[in-house]
């Protein structure tokens, strides 16, 4: 037991030491996951406040309606608003029909509101929806009573017909892209650390460094390395979640096919930036306080992300993209565009950190 705790007293001592330990380490996290989390408050608070994307259809047949959903509804103008929800473009479709004043001045008139039932959106937009429908409904309860005509249909004018859709992951649908980000870049750090860093604390590194293995070779074998160990680590997580979710049916051969893409995408992202820092490393320790910022941007990415999604270049921004493509294959709404863009951007980025990482690395040569 004193072994013990003389070993801790000695970690203690180190770290106290190294002030970029302490800042990096220490600082760094208790400074950026309290803004995480304000950020994610404030974009949930903003979800609120934002008018809701609507596509009406049947805008011309009811203006006054329209006027009360001024500040809570958006209406927009898409070709297919099924296909538009669909795809995450608008939060719900609401439809008003033919002669919709009239009926509701007679009373009985009826909207159907379509949204995704398991998307926050849309139940955001769903709730918005009810409150025009109150806003518009009252003063004709107020005119009907005023004159005294009394009926139930009177005092219920406005009846909503509610057909929730498929698509939206629900809880899934953010907690599934977050592992995918999580364990991807926690997994490949790690293995990044360990076999740039620590390969020099063990003493090999030099006589890898004058092996007849090329500086690509090097660098593309340790790159497979970190991007395996962030991959299984990854969708290891992301089927522990699904197993234990209880989902029926369960997920589909193309859901976890995009998954498993998604998981691959922020990989490669993660090993080869981990891979570049483990190189300036002196040691294992370091190159995983090097590491930190890089999670840490990707934490506050995939934060990011619900705010983005709408935004035409998201799926060619490294990590995001993975996000994305998780929440899409999670909620079933994947397409063929936002895989290749995702797979295509997160290669690309990988390949443009791995030349830096073989720049270090010969100039490192250079020195031996």
């Amino acid at each position: 037991m004193r072994v013990a705790w003389a070993v801790v007293a000695k970690e203690l001592v180190d770290l106290v030491r190294d002030r970029r330990a302490l800042l990096v380490g220490l600082l760094l996290p208790a400074v950026a996951v309290p803004a995480v989390s304000e950020f994610l408050q404030a974009n949930a608070q903003r979800r609120l406040q934002t008018p809701a994307r609507v596509a009406v259809v049947g805008t011309h047949r009811a203006p006054a309606l329209l006027q009360a959903a001024r500040g809570l509804l958006e209406p927009v103008t898409v070709a297919d608003p099924l296909d538009a929800l669909r795809r995450g473009q608008v939060d719900a479709v609401l439809v008003i029909p033919e002669g919709f004043e009239q009926a509701a001045r007679r009373g009985g008139a009826e909207l159907t509101l379509k949204y995704r039932a398991q998307d926050p959106q849309g139940l955001v937009a769903r709730e918005k929806v009810l409150r025009v429908v109150a806003e518009y409904a009252l003063p004709l309860v107020d005119r009907a009573l005023a004159q005294k005509g009394l009926s139930r249909d009177l005092l219920t004018p406005v009846r909503l017909r509610e057909e929730p859709t498929g698509g939206g992951g629900g809880w899934l649908g953010f907690t599934i892209p977050l592992f995918v980000v999580v364990w991807a870049f926690g997994g490949a750090a790690v293995v990044a650390a360990d076999v740039t860093a620590g390969e020099r604390e063990r003493g090999t590194w030099d006589l890898l460094l004058c092996s007849p293995a090329s500086r690509w070779g090097i660098v593309a074998g340790k790159f497979a390395a970190c991007s395996v160990a962030g991959f299984a680590l990854a969708t290891a997580a992301v089927a522990s979640q699904l197993a234990l979710s209880g989902l029926r049916p369960g997920p589909s051969a193309g859901q976890l096919a995009a998954v498993a893409a998604a998981s691959l995408c922020a990989s490669w992202v993660a090993a080869s930036g981990a891979l570049g820092l483990g190189l300036m490393a002196r040691s294992a320790r370091e190159a995983n306080q090097y590491a930190l910022p890089l999670y840490l941007a990707a934490l506050a990415t995939a934060a990011a992300a619900d705010g983005l999604r709408t935004w035409p270049g998201a799926s060619f921004v490294p990590v995001l993209n993975a996000f994305l493509l998780a929440q899409a294959a999670v909620g079933g709404g994947l397409e063929a565009g936002r895989l290749g863009a995702a797979l295509a951007s997160s290669l690309l980025a990988a390949g443009i950190l791995l030349s830096l990482a073989r720049h270090l690395l010969e100039r490192e040569q250079r020195g031996v």
